[in-house]
C-alpha cells in the first residue's frame, strides 16, 4: 500500500488550524467583554430580587419585595412619575428643535455649517458638572429650578443631538426626488414635506426621540441641581437613597431603570427593522 504526498497538504491544513484557533480566541475574548459589560447590570439584578436587608452579592435569598417596596411607596412612585414626564418633555422639545436642525443643516447652504454642526454636538461631550452648574444659573433668574419644565429644557439640550444624528443620516439616505415630484406636480413645499419626506425619514426620528427619552430617564447631575429639592426623578432618587440607605430597594429601582433602557432599545430595533422592511 502506497501512501501519496500532495505538495501543500501540511501547509494547508496548518494555516486551517491556526484560523480555527484565532477564531477560537476571538469568540473567547468577545464572550469576555460582553460578560465584562454586563456584569454590573448582572449584580443590580442579581441584588434587587435579594431576600436580605442589605446590599450584599450574591444574594442569600430570592424575593420580589423590594419592587412590592416600590410599588407601595409614594415617593418612589412619585419618583417615576416624575421622570417618565420629564423624559417624554424632554424627547418632545428635542424633536422640536432637531428636526429642523437637521433640515437645515443637510437641504441648506448656510454659513459656518460644519461650526454649526459642532456647536450642536458639543452638548454631548461637555462635561456634565458644567452644564448642571451653568444650566442652574441660568434657570435661577427665570424662575425655573425645581419645575419639570426646567428639567426638560435642560434635558432636551443634550438630547436634541441625538435627533439631529438620526433625523440627518435619514434625510440623507432619503429619496428627495419623491418630494420633488410632488411639487412639479402642485403640491406645496410644506405639504410635500410633511406627507412625504417626514413619513420617509420617521424611523430616524423616533429612534433619536427614544435616545433622548433614555437619557433625560437615566440623568443625575443636572437633574440633581435642577429639580434635586422637590418632586425628585428617580436618578436622583436613587443617589440619595445609596447616601441615606443600603436596602435593595435601590437595586430594584436601578433594575427598573434598566429594564426601561432594555424596552425602548428593542422599540428602537423594532422602528429600524420595520423602516428596513417598508424600503425593501
Amino acid at each position: 500500500m502506497s501512501i501519496t504526498w500532495i505538495p501543500g497538504s501540511r501547509r494547508r491544513g496548518g494555516f486551517e488550524i491556526r484560523a480555527y484557533m484565532g477564531k477560537i480566541a476571538l469568540g473567547a475574548s468577545v464572550l469576555a467583554i460582553i460578560v465584562y459589560l454586563i456584569f454590573p447590570v448582572i449584580v443590580v439584578l442579581a441584588i434587587s430580587f435579594s431576600a436580605g436587608n442589605f446590599l450584599t452579592f450574591p444574594p442569600s435569598g430570592l424575593s420580589s419585595r423590594w419592587y412590592l417596596a416600590i410599588a407601595r411607596d409614594p415617593e418612589w412612585v412619585s419618583a417615576l412619575e416624575v421622570s417618565l414626564q420629564v423624559g417624554s418633555l424632554s424627547a418632545t422639545i428635542a424633536c422640536l428643535l432637531g428636526v429642523p436642525a437637521a433640515f437645515a443643516l443637510v437641504r441648506y447652504v448656510i454659513p459656518a455649517k460644519a461650526l454649526l454642526s459642532a456647536l450642536i454636538l458639543c452638548a454631548l461631550i461637555t462635561p456634565p458638572i458644567v452644564t448642571a452648574i451653568s444650566t442652574y444659573l441660568f434657570f435661577v433668574p427665570l424662575g425655573l429650578n425645581n419645575t419639570v419644565l426646567g428639567l426638560a429644557c435642560a434635558h432636551a439640550v443634550s438630547g436634541t443631538p441625538f435627533v439631529v444624528i438620526n433625523t440627518a443620516a435619514s434625510l440623507r439616505s432619503a429619496d428627495r426626488n419623491l418630494e420633488r415630484a410632488a411639487i412639479i406636480h402642485g403640491a406645496h413645499p410644506l405639504w410635500a414635506v410633511l406627507h412625504i419626506t417626514l413619513p420617509i425619514i420617521a424611523p430616524g426620528i423616533v429612534i433619536g426621540a427614544i435616545l433622548a427619552f433614555v437619557h433625560s430617564v437615566h440623568e443625575l447631575l443636572v437633574a440633581s441641581f435642577v429639580l434635586g429639592g422637590v418632586g425628585k426623578p428617580v436618578a436622583v432618587k436613587i443617589w440619595s437613597g445609596v447616601q441615606a440607605t443600603s436596602d435593595p430597594t435601590i437595586a430594584a429601582a436601578s433594575a427598573i431603570l434598566i429594564g426601561l433602557a432594555v424596552l425602548t432599545f428593542a422599540s428602537a430595533a423594532a422602528t429600524q427593522s420595520l423602516a428596513r422592511r417598508r424600503s425593501a
